[in-house]
């Protein structure tokens, strides 16, 4: 995809129509589990040798297997060095006498037929494609399940009262509930029908939890912030590739104050309010540390100041603004520039403003 400070001579290759559709297939799906399983029992940069991943995939005419393997060399899988001692190929001694050279009947002239034995310096390892998803596969990453809660959570807000003026005039009513959900492998965090947080939470790793929503809430914020942290660190946290950042005003939504983030490869990353910014900066971490909160390990959605009461704008054009992080006795102000840096801080006493 070409980006928009790129020419086409700098754009990256076309992709393929399909890059999945060497997958679709039973046997070379089980040539990726045969690898992923040598993989897990040796060491990343082991190798399998050509007649023993044949023999334990289970099928016995070359031609075909060796066009299978052809699917899904360079792409899902490599040749490297062989790290296996010989003798655990099962060919018995170092001068294998199964030496001959196996070509595919389909192509005989491909340059890539597979063509190494067990007496073969090479053998053949999964790329970290062909890891991923054989990886992916192995644990049923993502396996249905039932969906968790919702749970009313504790409010972060000092007054969770919605102040302004209603329709019947009755005074102050209560604001919607904080509330969290595990459904379809995400964790969601909501105010009403507003959804403020969200990140995928794999079900194994769920199950083995014991589905339990405490826990599952500890490790949507966990990766929540590293996410986070990807984000301001300009990197993607899918492709990682440079991203682009930019805050927002949205008075349409809960938050007012909120910051976008875009991908030229994979598009739009979502987002959040602007006080997130703070967690990862030392300044912030430090300030809370002293006034007793630890932003290393509270949940995002608890901390007080990712809220638009924090938010003081500074100027539009370019946009500006001002996050304070208020305790008793004092205050940290972080100036937060249009693509969602934070190029001032400061300490102030309360008593002085």
């Amino acid at each position: 995809m070409t980006g928009p400070n790129t020419t086409p001579d700098e754009a990256t290759p076309e992709r393929p129509a399909d890059p999945f559709k060497p997958l679709g297939n039973e046997t070379r799906l089980e040539i990726l589990r045969v690898l992923y399983d040598h993989l897990q029992s040796t060491s990343r940069e082991a190798t399998l040798s050509y007649s023993t991943l044949r023999s334990e995939v289970g099928v016995t005419d070359k031609g075909n297997f060796n066009y299978h393997l052809r699917q899904l060399d360079g792409l899902f899988v490599e040749r490297g060095s062989e790290t296996e001692p010989t003798a655990s190929t099962g060919s018995g001694t170092g001068s294998d006498t199964d030496t001959e050279t196996t070509t595919d009947t389909n192509s005989s002239s491909n340059s890539h037929s597979p063509t190494s034995t067990d007496s073969s310096p090479d053998g053949y390892r999964l790329t970290f494609a062909g890891f991923e998803i054989a990886k992916v596969i192995d644990v049923d990453a993502w396996r249905s399940h039932e969906p968790c809660g919702p749970v009313v959570l504790d409010d972060p807000r000092e007054n969770p009262v919605d102040t302004s003026a209603n329709e019947t005039d009755d005074g102050p009513t209560a604001q919607d509930p904080l509330t969290a959900t595990y459904e379809d492998s995400v964790v969601e965090i909501r105010r009403g029908d507003d959804l403020l947080y969200a990140h995928a939470v794999r079900p194994t790793g769920a199950a083995a939890r014991g589905m339990a929503v405490d826990e599952l809430l500890d490790t949507a914020s966990t990766l929540w912030r590293h996410t986070v942290e990807q984000l301001l660190k300009n990197i993607c946290p899918y492709c990682h590739a440079p991203i682009e950042r930019a805050l927002e005003y949205t008075p349409d939504r809960r938050w007012e104050h909120a910051f976008s983030a875009n991908c030229d490869e994979c598009g739009s990353l979502g987002g959040s309010h602007v006080g997130i910014v703070a967690i990862t900066h030392p300044e912030a971490i430090a300030f809370c540390w002293d006034h007793g909160l630890d932003l290393t390990s509270t949940r995002v959605w608890s901390l007080p100041f990712v809220d638009d009461d924090a938010v003081t704008v500074l100027s539009d054009e370019p946009r500006r603004v001002r996050l304070d992080i208020t305790f008793e006795t004092a205050r940290l102000e972080l100036v937060v520039s249009d693509d969602v840096r934070i190029v001032d801080t400061e300490r102030v006493c309360r008593a002085e403003r």
